[in-house]
């Protein structure tokens, strides 16, 4: 009895069979969600965290060599020296010496031997570049940099910050692309400096860092609010010192008589502070060098590289001091109570940077366009251009050539070193345009100082001298008139045009050359070196609306973004002008009210703007009837043509033709034909970090790489799988195209090195496609990704980037140019409402992808021509265009998304400058991204690797044709790339590889199979039990 009730009552059959009947249908509901979610939703994050198996298959015939692109270092370990060795020149000649007080053996370089006290929490975490897509990390460490050259370090001061780093470290910043932000400096303050490290700096040399992350998702803090560690610097922004820093400032200026400043941002800082320590005794920027970044500021210190940067921004006193900076940030347009949507206003027009700070000042000299109190000197520390060296150079002999018969002018200098030490200049050449009265009639806004040409020197030994030239194009003086004439306009009158060390002294030289007198504050006011080319045009009042009003692709140029300008925010009459600087000048929409700001707007406030129901509904509007294509779905319908047909024609025989020449033929659709309906929508919606293979027309799967810094892995892990590449800003600072050139040299050598030569990483295949370069400007200070573009100068930006991208397509990397256009905000950023001009939309905005598109350079690429007959290939070589990718970009352009803007991919990017490459998507988020609407625009492809709120319906005929026009791109630009590496006519071409993950579903359905044979055998033993009585 005893027995009986100590033993635990059993469940009966019943409720046993009931429970584990529950578990096994949870179970089985589970084993069959995962892999159909997992396929159809997550296929591409999912291989990409954990790779695929890569099966081996069929390859070229015996004697054929498909391999169209190779290694030029094959070894890797020599690559990865090399690419080390290039990265940590670059680095280092990106840097900007501001301010040298060299005399007495203080200031710059340190001499060798010295002992050094690295002071700021930063001198252990320096930044190699920026956070995002951009990611970029750091190899190396102060310290170790210093010793390698022979220099000592405090050890109790690099003790306290590195043992307390996890205490003293500045807030990550753009946290995970934007979902969080902070901005938090953490500086360790004075007292908490052990007395052993500051007895230990005592005869030493300090060097004090400040560093300033930057990033993908929010723009910088305007307002450091609960960031900043004092109630003192709640105010302040993050651009300039806390008052902890300056608290150890001041202790190095009262203790030390050698301080050494170095300033490792991305973004203009604020330095005006300067001036009130007068033992700093040099002050060097040093944006983000890549890996080595240390060992490039320790070159540079040591003197082992004479600086031989230039500034690409302007650094100004105060950093809310242009007018861009009057609107842009937390904006937020309501209606009734409602958020619609944010915005940003650029109502400066073409004035941005030095471009206005310059010309405010010519017209301040010459007492015109109400310039008011405007006092340069006290508004600009340092222009564009501007940097010095270790040495002193002297230009002389200024010659300006005639123009030849395809526009280009000639204009040599003779540069000598006049000191001790070797280095290298730069040579910048400006124009000054005519403002005519036409202009101020129909508000054409021209700079008094514009970029349109620069070269750098090679080593000039001292003593020694070297002739440089810069050519110079007629198609760079050109203005845009949106108002009457709606397309480029030449006038006539006379172009100066002046060598010059910075944009201030080009400004200087222009008001000599008219009879100003001026007093020189960075050089220049030397006539001598300006030069005249008179155009004269006797049609139309002097005004040429004809030579360039058809682009190079012979189309119509006219006006695409009137819909960009709003009346009821900005009336075209009322951006920023020349002749009214004072009344035009912007001020910002809105109000600040109540309401906490969420990204650190100035203030701590959100700046709310009512707008009307047309401006809310037209940013609500999305799909085919958003897309201002005007093609009519009946029409686009009767064009859909046929899918799935049986066919022999191959991808691989259509590469190094003309676009063009194939679409007229009926080539693409005869290819395109061969595919399904399924096929197709899978490529276009599943094109994160790769486009699909596709057997039907034997296209091979091409895989594209994140990061502007150098490639590394998308969508989710951004591991990097080359070196961290110096960042944009830091390439366009040395002024070196050679140094671009190479950033795409050595992303197309990666991304050819398919052995991981970067050891333990899993590599999948070779990279096809590179998410870079990006060329937005740098409108204002605090834009985010700064770090990712090269200038607040659309010119330069052209320039540097089109040397990246034709440097990479010799490797048979199409570069993705990004970001494609008016994506220099990043808060708010998804849907941003951007109003602009269209003057200068197309001359600040769109001119480095224009420069690199329309102006394109053209690579050679080898070709297997296969003959029917005789069964024979014949090995040819043939030219195609360089830049074969864009990515367009999140925000939209007036109400329009940019990536869904016909007005903007098509009648401009397509049609004027002749594109026919892949447009891609930012990445896809669903929502106003809408897939109909960007193929209708002309988008081609979706960033993302699962399902998202962006449907693609393949059974509407309509649908159809717009998606085979976006296949044709796709292609073609497949075609010309690395990925047809192998391939030649009748190699089979598989679909994706094995997915490692696949074993985990393998794995899991095994398990669920194994546990419900167990579930099943034990209901059918319990209910036995019970009938047995047990």
């Amino acid at each position: 009895m005893a027995n009986e009730k100590g033993r635990k009552k059993k469940l009966s059959a019943k409720t046993f069979t009931i429970i584990v009947a529950s578990l096994l249908a949870v179970l089985l509901v589970f084993s069959i969600a995962l892999p159909v979610i997992t396929l159809t939703r997550f296929d591409l994050v999912l291989r990409d965290i954990f790779g695929e198996t890569q099966f081996s298959s069929g390859g070229a015939p015996n004697g054929v060599d498909a391999g169209y692109y190779k290694r030029d270092i094959t070894d890797s370990k020599q690559l990865q020296a090399d690419e080390q060795a290039y990265t940590r020149k670059a680095g280092a000649e990106g840097f900007v010496l501001l301010y040298n007080k060299a005399e007495g053996g203080k200031g710059l370089p340190v001499a060798a031997g010295s002992k050094l006290s690295l002071f700021s929490a930063s001198s252990v975490d320096l930044l190699a570049g920026g956070t995002g897509s951009g990611v970029s990390t750091i190899s190396s460490d102060m310290k170790t940099a210093l010793t390698e050259q022979g220099f000592s370090v405090n050890e109790a001061l690099w003790k306290f910050y590195s043992d307390n780093h996890s205490t003293y470290t500045r807030g990550g910043g753009a946290v995970m692309y934007g979902f969080a932000e902070d901005w938090s400096i953490h500086e360790a303050p004075l007292s908490a400096i052990p007395d052993s490290a500051k007895a230990e700096a005592e005869g030493t040399t300090p060097v004090f860092f400040f560093a300033r992350t930057g990033g993908e998702g929010r723009d910088l803090g305007r307002y450091m609010g609960d960031f900043a560690a004092t109630s003192a610097d709640r105010e302040k922004h993050y651009l300039e010192p806390d008052s902890v820093e300056l608290e150890v400032i001041q202790y190095l200026n009262d203790n030390f008589d050698n301080v050494i400043i170095v300033v490792n941002t991305n973004n203009a800082f604020e330095l005006g502070w300067v001036k009130d320590y007068p033992n700093i005794s040099a002050v060097l920027w040093a944006p983000g060098a890549g890996g080595d970044t240390c060992r490039s500021i320790a070159d540079v210190l040591s003197g082992s590289v004479n600086p031989s940067g230039h500034l690409v921004d302007t650094f100004a006193y105060d950093a809310f001091s242009s007018p861009a900076m009057q609107n842009m940030g937390e904006m937020m347009l309501v209606n009734g109570g409602e958020d619609v949507s944010a915005a940003v206003f650029y109502d400066e027009g073409i004035y941005v940077g030095y471009k206005y700070y310059e010309t405010r000042y010519v017209d301040k000299v010459l007492g015109q366009g109400n310039a008011g109190s405007y006092d340069y000197a006290s508004a600009v520390q340092y222009p564009f251009g501007y940097g010095i060296s270790y040495t002193t150079f002297e230009w002389s002999d200024f010659k300006m050539g005639q123009m030849d018969a395809d526009g280009n002018i000639e204009i040599n200098v003779t540069v000598k070193n006049t000191e001790k030490a070797a280095g290298r200049d730069v040579v910048q050449v400006y124009l000054n345009a005519p403002y005519t009265d036409y202009d101020k009639a129909n508000y054409v806004e021209k700079s008094a100082v514009s970029l349109v040409g620069f070269e750098k020197t090679g080593e000039i030994q001292p003593g020694q001298s070297e002739t440089v030239t810069v050519t110079v194009n007629r198609k760079d003086f050109i203005s845009y008139d949106d108002v009457k004439a709606k397309t480029f306009i030449l006038e006539a009158g006379d172009y100066l045009l002046t060598a010059a060390e910075n944009a201030h002294a080009a400004a200087d030289n222009f008001l000599a050359y008219n009879g100003q007198e001026v007093e020189p504050l960075f050089g220049g006011a030397d006539a001598s070196f300006v030069g005249k080319w008179t155009y004269s045009y006797g049609g139309n009042g002097g005004v040429d609306n004809e030579s360039y009003a058809k682009s190079l692709a012979g189309v119509d140029v006219t006006n695409q973004f009137d819909h960009a300008v709003s009346d009821e925010f900005t009336p075209r009459d009322k951006y920023l002008t020349r002749q009214d600087w004072t009344g035009t000048f912007p001020q910002p929409h809105g109000t600040q009210g109540s309401r906490a700001s969420g990204y650190s707007e100035k203030n701590g406030l959100t700046w709310e703007i009512e707008v009307s129901d047309a401006i809310r509904d037209a940013v609500k509007a999305k799909g085919v009837g958003a897309s201002l294509n005007p093609m009519s779905e009946e029409d686009a319908a009767a064009k859909a043509g046929q899918f799935g047909k049986q066919g022999e024609l191959e991808l691989i025989d259509y590469r190094g033709r003309d676009f063009d020449e194939v679409e007229a033929e009926g080539g693409w659709d005869a290819l395109i034909d061969q595919m399904t309906t399924t096929e197709i929508h899978d490529i276009i919606r599943n094109g994160g970090y790769q486009t699909l293979a596709n057997a039907n027309t034997s296209k091979p799967r091409a895989i594209d790489y994140d990061g502007p810094s150098g490639l590394n892995e998308g969508g989710v892990t951004h591991e990097p799988y080359s070196i961290t590449y110096p960042c944009a800003a830091n390439l366009a600072a040395s002024w070196d195209r050679e140094n671009s050139y190479y950033h795409g040299y050595y992303v197309g050598e990666d991304a050819l090195a398919a052995d991981g030569n970067w050891g333990n990483h899993q590599y999948t295949g070779i990279i096809s496609g590179w998410y870079a370069p990006a060329m937005n400007i740098h409108r204002t200070p605090f834009a985010g990704r700064n770090f990712e573009y090269y200038s607040e100068d659309g010119f330069m930006s052209g320039e540097l980037a089109r040397e990246a991208s034709v440097a990479c397509a010799e490797k048979g990397v199409y570069a993705y140019i990004k970001h494609f256009a008016l994506n220099d905000q990043e808060d708010y950023r998804n849907g941003l409402v951007t109003f602009s001009n269209e003057q200068a939309i197309r001359e600040i905005y769109l001119k480095p992808f224009q420069t690199c598109i329309e102006d394109r350079g053209a690579t050679k690429i080898q070709t297997q021509k296969y003959d029917e007959t005789t069964k024979a290939f014949t090995q040819t070589e043939v030219e195609i265009p360089a830049v074969m990718a864009v990515m367009s970009s999140f925000n939209r352009i007036g109400c329009t998304w940019a990536g869904g803007n016909y007005n903007l991919l098509t009648n401009v990017l397509r049609d004027e400058w002749g594109f026919d490459g892949t447009i891609i998507t930012d990445y896809d988020n669903g929502g106003f991204m809408d897939t109909e609407q960007c193929i209708r625009a002309g988008g081609d492809l979706k960033l993302t690797g699962y399902e998202v709120d962006a449907p693609l319906d393949m059974s509407n005929p309509a649908s159809q044709y717009h998606a085979r026009q976006a296949i044709k791109h796709i292609l073609y630009t497949t075609v010309n790339s690395n990925a047809m590496n192998g391939i030649v006519h009748g190699v089979s071409v598989g679909e994706l590889p094995f997915a490692n993950y696949y074993f985990i579903l393998i794995g899991e359905a095994v398990v669920a199979v194994c546990l419900t044979v167990l579930g099943v055998r034990a209901i059918m033993r319990r209910r036995k039990e019970e009938k047995a009585g047990i």
